[in-house]
């Protein structure tokens, strides 16, 4: 049995209501309930929050809701920590629980086509762990962090090397996209995954994606390009 789990809390500060804010006519946390709706290898779809607004949104689309115990709550919580109690939850009320889609409630960048793959390569990878989606970095590399230390720009982490200007000679360096992460239930108790997600086992597989094909809200910026995105999806979904 594979789940989806959809994380969104209430409080937010960027934009008050994030989660239920309205994106091309929709509550954001609406799209990827949606996205899983949509996916054929999804069998049910748990929302995790502490909002009655966005439990709502959840309840009207067929969603079972997680309330977070009163420690899980707030802006200061460990986003794995809420995972956790989420997969535990869902596996004592689904005994025949194996895998999990964990999705972002502040996103519109995910499709039940996208779902489906990373589970597909669960189901016939079994040596793999969990699927993340990702994009490669390219003016952005690690290699170029800069941080300011007594009011100056300095390498970040104090770094010493030698970078040079040409990013192409740069060894590929790839950051989690926003979009998905499926992964076996029992990873969430081994902790032994990537940092900071700890939650997704050793052996991660990835799928890659245009940057813009997976991108989070934090700003009225991110809103536009949301926006953006659900105009034009049938043309770029592939990206």
């Amino acid at each position: 049995m594979n789940v989806s789990i959809i994380t969104a809390r209430a409080g937010s500060k960027s934009i008050p209501d994030k989660n239920v804010y309205e994106v091309a006519g929709a509550h954001l946390v609406s799209y990827p309930i949606q996205a899983s709706l949509d996916a054929r290898s999804v069998n049910r779809v748990y929302i995790s929050t502490d909002g009655e607004a966005i439990a709502e949104v959840g309840r009207r689309m067929g969603c079972d809701i997680i309330w977070r115990p009163e420690e899980l709550r707030g802006d200061h919580v460990n986003h794995g920590d809420v995972i956790k109690h989420a997969v535990e939850t869902v596996d004592s009320r689904e005994p025949g629980l194996e895998n999990v889609v964990l999705l972002l409630g502040n996103t519109v960048m995910v499709d039940g086509e996208l779902i489906d793959r990373a589970l597909d390569i669960l189901q016939s990878r079994t040596d793999v762990d969990s699927v993340m989606t990702v994009w490669e970095a390219a003016d952005d590399h690690p290699l170029r962090a800069l941080e300011v230390t007594d009011g100056l720009v300095r390498p970040y982490g104090g770094q010493k090397r030698e970078v040079s200007t040409e990013r192409q000679s740069y060894p590929a360096a790839y950051y989690y996209d926003q979009g998905v992460w499926a992964f076996r239930k029992e990873c969430v108790q081994r902790r032994d995954g990537p940092n900071p997600w700890w939650w997704m086992g050793k052996r991660c597989f990835p799928i890659i994606r245009n940057w813009v094909a997976g991108r989070d809200i934090h700003t009225l910026l991110d809103v536009s390009i949301a926006e953006w995105w659900v105009a034009n999806y049938p043309r770029i979904k592939n990206l």
